[in-house]
């Protein structure tokens, strides 16, 4: 059962970054300039506690009528100034990149959805809330404007950030590299499978109540007149208090899985932390590293921790996307049911007739016939 589990998480999965990776390919040059933008105002955050060390170096080496330290003092300091300037313009671009792709995507997935829809069987329909349906193709217009920004402007930078980071301290301490790598990587790794394999069978098993807490509200305002006209609002009202219940007892096991998994994502920064600051100290008891030098590690971790703090948030969004969005990915897999032949031309009727003799019809899901013995 476990096994089975495993593999249908994988299929949503593969089949949710498949279906964006083609919608991806639809707008390649905008795509690659949104990436490039990204990387480097990540590479910007990298280097910014190189130079913030060099400044406390420079200051410490002599007073302010020292030429040589100021301008040593000057030198960083406008480097750092440059390099938050020029984060803040990539971002801007940034983030207009992401509004243009994101919003072309979930333009053309909507009309491609509603295209699919509407060509549908008769017998699909018959069977499928309409209330249901329409929650299933707006909740993952939404999944994809979150999946675009977790995947691109945030686990994106996130491990352009890890791998920078760690290159720059191994370069400079290859041991101090080494703590950092171990410990991003196995932090990385936990919160991956607490997300994939604690919280998102539950998140998954929420939002198909979801989708039939969304049906049961559309159906019973949409079919109003119909319960009034047979006295039945109370069994409407218990009818949608046990869908609430149910929708409730799920909803709540997902958000407080996911809190444990918050919880613990917690504790492991809080072990590589110390285990950063405490070799940060040692080295600088042994006099290998200056102030500065501190200060670099120092503020390196920090800015890494918080990209680290976020990969758990963002791991948990990705997982919230690829579920809000594996019924619409589903949607458009699903067949036609009766689809035209290949090359068929619209029809052309220029004599004759249509004749229904003793026609008995019925849907799928119900023994009584809707009609029988009917011709025309």
């Amino acid at each position: 059962m476990a096994f089975t589990r495993f593999t249908a998480r994988n299929r949503a999965f593969r089949s949710v970054f498949r279906f964006s990776w083609d919608h991806w390919k639809k707008q390649p040059v905008r795509l690659a300039a949104l990436l490039l933008t990204v990387l480097l105002s990540t590479l910007a955050d990298v280097l910014t506690p190189l130079y913030s060390g060099r400044l406390v170096d420079a200051v410490i080496s002599g007073a302010a009528s020292d030429d040589v330290a100021w301008n040593a003092a000057m030198a960083a300091f406008m480097m750092l100034m440059a390099l938050s300037f020029g984060a803040i313009i990539l971002r801007h671009v940034t983030f207009m990149g992401i509004v243009s792709l994101t919003l072309k995507m979930m333009s053309d997935i909507a009309a491609a959805a509603v295209h699919h829809i509407q060509r549908f069987s008769s017998d699909w329909h018959a069977n499928s809330f309409a209330g249901s349906t329409v929650r299933k193709v707006t909740r993952g217009m939404w999944a994809l404007d979150l999946l675009n920004d977790t995947l691109l402007v945030a686990l994106f930078p996130s491990i352009v950030m890890l791998v920078g980071s760690t290159a720059l301290m191994a370069w400079y301490w290859p041991m101090m590299g080494v703590i950092i790598g171990l410990g991003s990587i196995a932090f990385i790794a936990v919160t991956v499978s607490l997300s994939l394999g604690y919280v998102a069978p539950m998140a998954s098993l929420a939002n198909s109540w979801d989708t039939r807490l969304g049906g049961a509200l559309a159906d019973a305002v949409s079919c109003n007149t119909v319960v009034k006209a047979f006295g039945a609002e109370g069994r409407e009202d218990a009818r949608l208090a046990k869908v609430l219940r149910k929708w409730e007892n799920r909803t709540r096991r997902t958000w407080s899985r996911g809190t444990l998994n918050g919880t613990a994502q917690g504790a492991m920064l809080l072990v590589l932390r110390a285990a950063v600051i405490g070799f940060a100290l040692l080295l600088w008891a042994r006099g290998q590293a200056t102030a500065g030098d501190i200060t670099f590690v120092l503020t390196s971790f920090f800015i890494l921790q918080g990209y680290l703090r976020e990969v758990g948030m963002h791991i948990r969004n990705l997982q919230r996307s690829i579920n809000d969005m594996e019924e619409l990915v589903a949607i458009h897999a699903q067949p036609l049911g009766v689809e035209d032949r290949p090359g068929a031309k619209p029809i052309r009727i220029t004599e004759g007739e249509i004749e229904f003799r003793d026609v008995t019809f019925h849907y799928g899901a119900h023994r009584a016939p809707l009609y029988e013995g009917f011709s025309v």
